[in-house]
């Protein structure tokens, strides 16, 4: 350290002491630190009390303080000659009676460092200027002589050579490492003598060793800091260059990881987190995420110091000698997985949360809903697949895609009637209408509605598909009813009833629904409309233009107010009503199909298609469907929301397609069963994975079996129904015929297979071993192969084979019988039942449950 200076450091023993040095050492006590304080630096300085100077020294080059935790004060202070001085702040802060001594070496010259041992509290090391006949490399023991003026050191090192930089290893107390002759890092073992390992670099100054790490220091030169493991010390781990000349380095002592250091002329610290992941390699370059922190507004300046024993608390100090308290407050550090949360501060943990803590349903965590969502079943019902987004509260949003999907089961089911080719199931309303106004197709079919409303409304095959996917169009000689209309009355919709009659031209329904409103509510003012719907005429509609201006506002109903508007608009002017979010998407995008020109309706149906694919409104998948347009809509809505779970099921309950087969389905469909494993719900993964298998899945790309039991004798399987599979298979590639069979169990229910002996290898008819309790020989029938079902319920529930019955042996001493048997054995018994045999099947594995 140069004489100019000021440098500061908190005492070791006394953990709100600190003393400062310059052209004199002074010695303050801050005030406690205990109790909250709101602000991160405090200026301790002026507040502190200042309680002792030491004057006796002009000539200070460096300083170290004894590490002894129950030791006052006491400094071994290098000067300008060499020698090396132990002092204090007069004899009440020298518990030891070792201030005054003097350690001199051989040949004066000036001291560069000093270091206390931070274990072996007697033992102080010192590095010199270099001198050709005496070593610059000197370790003390101070309590080894009673003499106040010692000569001889313990050890010596570095003959004729220079050192920069000196520091003790924490774990290793007889090791130190130094800085020498401007281009080399030494390390010294006190027991070996001679031995020494090092590296060349001129990265030789500020050598301190890691109190977390052992194998760890670091080092400076210039701008440059420089990592080192001294198991691999050809080079360093990494280095950083700073903007500026270094002046001082320090491992946080209560952090690990964690290095400070500040430049010349600089007024902040420089931190560095040093992060390198435990799955790496330890020659892989670590990560060092610098953090700047600004105790003084624009002060510069002069050194800082770690505090011993308070986390993130460092001393600093400018050339004014003004220093500071400061407290580096952490970053919080936010974990969670999908039930927990946690947040902490450093090494203390603030708090956790799980997802069964009330206040938890605070932080509005999404993964809480979709949880609950599966373990109620959402999503796995076959049937009425539209309830799914009824029965779950705050689930509307999700209200069209279930119904779409809905329709796309009904119109699957109805596929004998040709109503939509299967082709349009999943393309969507966009695609459908795209061939509106393609110069090779003919125009839409135009026509005048009945009754002579004067409302011109619009047909084509395209649209006809569009109404069918929009649950408009369900009406059909071969259907059973109008699911539709079925419903919107379930959920006593009647206005919304109403306003699809009414686009439909069949005011008359619409007034018959209205009436039926008003009797179940008779205190509504749906029978006002009604009765107001009932007098309306070509003639009547410059009477209703002029009425709208103000009923809508009093009506309070979206539907209701969508009838007047429609009613009373100019021709091909119902964007206002189109443009009602308030009406649902469905309806919206039906009503274009049956009253917009061509023109119209494209461009209406491109605009909306945009702006739900932006907003990722759920809401569009009826018009993108699952093409690559939907994926677009799908993957918007996951990143909005997070809702892998209806992504998925959506994706199990449309028609196949290329996007539910493509790597980002997959992508979706696995973060959903990572979600159910890491929940534990083990039967709700397994009825996913089950239903997956059986809608995208087909007989052709399952896998043959793998696993078989093979003779002892001649290795071939015993089983008689693989041999039996495999010689139709053989057949069926001869014949024809075969073909009708693919798909369905094989029937091996002839007199020839009835007959044939389980207990015996069907190949070389060698009898298969016995069980070894009750001798008898093992096989048993190969469970619903040997019947043949009509459907696949009828196969779980009437197969022949009990588990009691299986194959169970020890892998070791492959000695084994019948399921329940061995069972049976092993609750009393840890030997091998086989006389003779001395295996310990028991210990080997888990044993066998009853079946």
């Amino acid at each position: 350290m140069g004489s100019l200076r000021i440098d500061v450091m908190w005492c070791p023993g006394r953990t709100n002491r600190f003393f400062t040095v310059g052209t004199e050492l002074r010695l303050y006590e801050a005030p406690s630190n205990e109790g909250a304080t709101e602000d991160a630096s405090r200026d301790v300085l002026p507040g502190a009390d200042l309680l002792s100077i030491n004057a006796d020294f002009q000539y200070l080059r460096c300083f170290s303080c004894c590490q002894k935790p129950d030791q006052d004060t006491l400094l071994a202070v290098g000067m300008d000659s060499g020698k090396v001085v132990l002092t204090s702040f007069g004899k009440v802060y020298d518990g030891t009676g070792l201030a005054g001594r003097e350690f001199l070496p051989k040949q004066m010259r000036r001291c560069s460092t000093v270091a206390w041992n931070p274990v072996e509290y007697n033992i102080l090391g010192a590095g010199l200027d270099k001198h050709k006949g005496d070593n610059s490399v000197l370790v003390w023991d101070v309590q080894q002589s009673s003499s106040m003026s010692v000569t001889k050191p313990k050890e010596e090192y570095g003959y004729s050579e220079s050192a920069q930089s000196f520091s003790w290893f924490f774990h290793q107390p007889h090791s130190f490492v130094c800085g020498m002759n401007n281009k080399h890092i030494k390390i010294f073992d006190l027991r070996e003598g001679a031995r020494r390992n090092s590296t060349a670099t001129k990265a030789c100054y500020g050598v301190c060793v890691d109190p977390f790490v052992e194998h760890r220091i670091a080092s400076y030169q210039g701008d440059q800091i420089a990592l080192w493991d001294i198991r691999n010390f050809d080079k360093p781990v990494t280095t950083q260059t700073e903007s500026g000349q270094i002046v001082k380095i320090a491992w946080c002592p209560t952090r690990s990881n964690l290095i400070g250091l500040f430049t010349k002329d600089s007024n902040v610290v420089k931190l560095y987190n040093i992060q390198q992941s435990p799955a790496l390699a330890d020659d892989v370059e670590p990560t060092m995420v610098q953090r700047f922190v600004q105790p003084f507004d624009g002060a510069m300046l002069s050194s800082f110091c770690w505090h011993p024993t308070a986390e993130n608390r460092m001393l600093v100090i400018t050339p004014n000698n003004l220093a500071k308290d400061y407290t580096v407050f952490d970053r919080i550090a936010l974990n969670w997985s999908p039930a927990n949360m946690v947040w902490t501060h450093a090494r203390t943990l603030i708090h956790y949360l799980n997802c069964a803590d009330e206040s938890y349903a605070l932080l509005d965590d999404f993964a809480v809903t979709i949880r609950q969502r599966a373990v109620l079943g959402y999503g796995l019902k076959d049937e009425d697949l539209w309830q799914n987004a009824e029965a779950l509260p705050n689930s509307q949003h999700l209200k069209v895609l279930w119904s779409w999907l809905d329709v796309l089961k009904m119109l699957d089911d109805s596929a004998k009637l040709k109503l939509v080719n299967k082709n349009d199931y999943a393309a969507g309303v966009h695609s459908i209408l795209q061939g509106v106004t393609n110069p090779r197709q003919p125009e839409s079919g135009l026509r005048q509605a009945p009754n002579s409303y004067s409302f011109m409304t619009y047909s084509s095959k395209e649209r006809d598909k569009a109404l069918w996917l929009c649950g408009w169009k369900t009406r059909h000689e071969n259907l059973p009813a109008n699911i539709f209309a079925e419903r919107l009355a379930r959920h006593s919709s009647y206005s919304r009833k109403a306003a699809v009659h009414l686009f439909n031209m069949r005011i008359k329904e619409a007034i018959v629904v209205l009436k039926e409103a008003a009797n179940a509510n008779p205190d509504s003012n749906v029978s006002m409309v009604a009765m107001a719907l009932s007098g309306y005429t070509a003639e009547t509609r410059d009477a209703w233009r002029s009425m709208s201006r103000a009923l809508p506002l009093s009506l309070g109903d979206p539907y209701l107010e969508a009838l007047f508007t429609f009613l009373t608009s100019e021709d091909d002017g119902y964007w206002e009503l189109l443009n009602n979010r308030n009406l649902a998407i469905e309806d919206r995008i039906a009503f274009a199909c049956v009253h917009l020109p061509d023109a119209k309706l494209v461009q209406y149906i491109e605009r909306l298609t945009a702006s739900t694919l932006v907003e990722g409104n759920l809401d569009g998948i009826l018009l993108t469907g699952m093409t690559e347009e939907g994926g677009e809509l799908l993957q918007k809505y996951v990143d909005l929301t997070g809702d892998v779970q209806t992504v998925s099921l959506a994706l199990l309950h449309a028609h196949a397609s290329p996007l539910s087969t493509s790597s980002q389905a997959q992508q979706w469909v696995d973060r959903y069963r990572n979600l159910l494993d890491r929940w534990r719900l083990w039967h709700e993964r397994a009825q996913f994975d089950c239903a997956w298998a059986r809608q995208h899945t087909g007989s052709s790309s399952v896998p043959a079996q793998q696993v078989v039991v093979s003779c002892n004798f001649c290795g071939l399987p015993v089983s008689p129904y693989l041999h039996l599979q495999g010689s139709l298979q053989g057949r069926g590639q001869r014949s024809a015929g075969a073909g009708a069979q693919a798909g369905s169990h094989v029937n091996v229910s002839t007199p020839s297979v009835q007959k044939s002996k389980v207990t015996c290898c069907p190949s070389c008819r060698k009898p298969l071993p016995r069980c070894a309790l009750c001798l008898t020989n093992l096989g048993t029938p190969a469970g619903s192969y040997w019947r043949k079902f009509e459907n696949m319920d009828q196969v779980n529930e009437e197969k022949l084979s009990d588990f009691s019955t299986w194959f169970t042996w020890c892998q070791t001493c492959r000695h084994g019988g019948h399921a329940s048997h061995i069972s049976g054995w092993f609750k009393e018994h840890t030997e091998c039942p086989v006389t003779g045999c001395s295996c310990k099947c028991w210990f080997l594995g888990s044993p066998v449950e009853d079946p």
